[in-house]
Parts: structure tokens; C-alpha cells; sequence
């Protein structure tokens, strides 16, 4: 889905292999990744 309900962000996805091994299937989201639509006219550019 394209919406994060009450802004909560996705944590990092871990594959549990067979053989024991594990294997990040999807990185933890950050706060620039949740607010990269909304970066439609360079507001966002100035914080850090």
C-alpha cells in the first residue's frame, strides 16, 4: 500500500532460511523515506 496509517514506519524484514541463515528482505524505512512524496517544492531540502 501506498499509505503508512497513523505514520508509523516500516520496520526491516528478515528471511529466516532453511539452512538457518538470515537475509534482510527489506531495509527499516526513515523518516526521509516517509515524507519523500511530500517533497514537491524543495521544502525539505533545509532540514537536517
Amino acid at each position: 500500500m501506498g499509505y503508512n496509517y497513523n505514520g508509523k514506519l516500516k520496520s526491516a524484514e528478515l528471511l529466516l532460511k532453511e539452512d538457518g541463515s538470515v537475509e534482510m528482505i527489506r531495509r527499516a524505512e526513515t523518516p526521509e523515506d516517509y515524507f519523500a512524496t511530500f517533497d514537491f517544492c524543495d521544502i525539505l531540502k533545509n532540514i537536517d
